[in-house]
C-alpha cells in the first residue's frame, strides 16, 4: 500500500489553514468514526500549530449508534443527556469552528436498521444541537466537511478491486479531487475559487429571480426526467466558494485574522466544493424531477426517485425499493418543502471522474441539486439577521433536517428567469455558458 503520511500532513494543513481557516484562540471540535483516529490527530496537531486553544475529538460509532437502535424501547430512543444542549449553546457562544470527517466504516450498516427508529433518533440528536447548528446554518460560525476513503467504502465504489488496490486508487481520485496533486495547493484552490466567484457574481448581479430545470432524457412514463420550475425568495443572495459568505475574492486564508464582513474568518463548508447555491422560497416550487445519483435520507441509500412539486410541496413521490425510507423522511416536519438549490458544472473533476461515491460530500459536488428541510438563511440577503418569523415570512424553510439529493445530468439545462423579465441560459448540457462565465 501506498505510504500516505506526506499527503496527509499536507491535507490536514489544507482542512485547518483553507477549510476552517482556523484562528488563534478558538477552539475547534472533530468530529468523525473511530477508523479515522490516527488522522483525526493529525489534524489535531495542525489546529493546535495554528494555535487552537482547544481541540476535541468526538467519535460517533455507528455500530454502537446500530446497537441502540437494535436494542431500546422506542420511548427512550429521543432521550439524550441534558449537556446535549448545553454543549450546543457553549460552542455556539464561544465560536467553536467544527470539523466533520465523514468516511464510513462500514456502509452497510444502515441498511439493516429500521428507518423508523433510526429517524426518531436522529431528529432527537439536531433538535438537542439545534442553537449550534442554526448558528453554523447561518455561517456564523466556521464548519467543514471533508472526507478519508475506507476499505469497504472504497470497494464499494470500486467493486472489481481487491480491498487494498480499491484503497489506493480511491485515495488516488480524492487527492485528485481536492486539489493535493497541484504543485502548489493552496494556489490551486484559489484559481478554482476564483472561477466560482465569477460564475457566482453574475447570477448575483443578474437578479436571477427564478430557476427552470429541463432535461429531455425521458423518464419511465415517457415525459423528460426534469421539468421543474424553483422560484427563489424576494431577495435572493447567491453563496458558493468564499463569495456567498460575505467574503470578496481577494480574502486570504491561513489563520490571518482576516474576516468576512459578518466578523466570520472567512472559511469553506465542503473541500471538495463546486458548487453554488441559494434558497428558494418554500412555496415557489412546481414541476417534477428524478434523482441523477443516490440519497441518503436516514443514512439508508435509495436509488431513482421521482418527486412531483405543487406550490412548493412534494405531493407526491416513487422511490422503488426505498419508499418506506422516504415516507419516514418526509413525515418531519418540513421536509416536504426545499431549503437549497445548487449550481454544478458538470466539469467537475467529480464528474468528470465517471464515478458514483455513495457518499453525500462527492456526489453533490458531481451534480446539481437540490435539498429538502431547512434551508441556509444566507440565501437570503440578510437572513442571518432575521428573526424565525421573520425568515418565515420571507419564504425560508425550517425543519429538523436537510437532505441533498443530486438531480444534474450532461443533458440538463438551466434557464433563470430575472427581475426585469428577461431570462438568462445559465447552464446548457451541464455547463455554464458563456454569459456566466464573463
Amino acid at each position: 500500500m501506498t505510504d500516505r503520511r506526506a499527503e496527509l500532513e499536507q491535507y490536514a494543513q489544507l482542512l485547518i489553514r483553507l477549510g476552517l481557516n482556523l484562528q488563534a484562540g478558538q477552539s475547534l471540535v472533530i468530529k468523525t468514526e473511530p477508523i479515522h483516529r490516527d488522522f483525526a490527530l493529525q489534524v489535531a496537531e495542525a489546529a493546535y500549530d495554528a494555535g487552537a486553544k482547544y481541540v476535541q475529538i468526538e467519535y460517533n460509532d455507528m455500530r454502537l449508534q446500530s446497537i441502540r437502535i437494535r436494542k431500546s424501547r422506542e420511548e427512550t430512543l429521543e432521550h439524550l443527556p441534558g449537556y446535549f444542549k448545553e454543549m450546543a449553546q457553549e460552542r455556539r457562544d464561544d465560536a467553536w469552528a467544527a470539523l466533520s470527517l465523514v468516511g464510513e466504516e462500514d456502509p452497510s450498516l444502515p441498511t439493516q436498521l429500521d428507518p423508523a427508529r433510526l429517524r426518531i433518533l436522529q431528529t432527537a440528536e439536531y433538535r438537542a444541537m439545534m442553537p449550534w447548528r442554526e448558528s453554523m446554518m447561518e455561517m456564523k460560525q466556521q464548519w467543514n466537511v471533508a472526507s478519508l476513503p475506507t476499505p469497504a467504502w472504497a470497494q464499494k465504489v470500486f467493486p472489481d478491486l481487491a480491498a487494498e488496490e480499491a484503497l489506493d486508487r480511491f485515495w488516488d481520485e480524492i487527492r485528485r479531487i481536492i486539489r493535493l496533486d497541484a504543485g502548489d495547493p493552496f494556489s490551486a484552490w484559489q484559481d478554482h475559487l476564483d472561477s466560482l466567484e465569477s460564475a457566482r457574481s453574475t447570477l448575483q448581479a443578474r437578479q436571477v429571480r427564478s430557476l427552470h430545470f429541463f432535461d429531455p432524457t425521458p423518464a419511465a412514463d415517457g415525459r423528460p426526467s426534469t421539468d421543474l420550475t424553483i422560484g427563489l425568495t424576494d431577495r435572493p443572495n447567491w453563496a458558493g466558494g468564499v463569495g456567498g459568505l460575505g467574503a470578496s475574492k481577494d480574502d486570504g486564508f491561513g489563520g490571518n485574522g482576516e474576516e468576512d464582513r459578518a466578523g466570520t474568518p472567512v472559511f469553506l463548508p465542503n473541500i471538495p466544493t463546486e458548487e453554488l447555491f441559494t434558497t428558494p422560497h418554500r412555496l415557489r416550487v412546481d414541476g417534477r424531477t428524478k434523482t441523477s445519483r443516490p440519497s441518503f435520507p436516514f443514512r439508508r441509500e435509495v436509488a431513482e426517485v421521482t418527486f412531483r412539486f405543487e406550490e412548493g410541496r412534494v405531493v407526491e413521490f416513487s422511490a422503488g425499493e426505498g419508499q418506506e425510507i422516504y415516507e419516514q423522511f418526509f413525515a418531519v416536519e418540513g421536509t416536504r418543502f426545499l431549503g437549497e438549490v445548487a449550481l454544478v458544472d458538470v466539469s467537475s473533476p467529480i464528474f468528470q471522474s465517471g464515478l458514483v461515491y455513495y457518499n453525500t460530500l462527492f456526489d453533490e459536488n458531481a451534480a446539481c441539486h437540490i435539498a429538502f428541510g431547512q434551508a441556509y438563511p444566507i440565501g437570503l440577503a440578510g437572513g442571518a439577521e432575521l428573526s424565525p418569523d421573520e425568515l418565515k415570512a420571507a419564504g425560508v424553510n425550517k425543519s429538523d433536517l436537510h437532505l441533498d439529493v443530486m438531480i444534474g445530468t450532461p443533458t440538463l439545462d438551466v434557464t433563470g428567469h430575472l427581475s426585469d423579465g428577461t431570462k438568462l441560459a445559465i447552464m446548457r448540457a451541464g455547463r455554464y455558458t458563456p454569459a456566466v462565465l464573463e
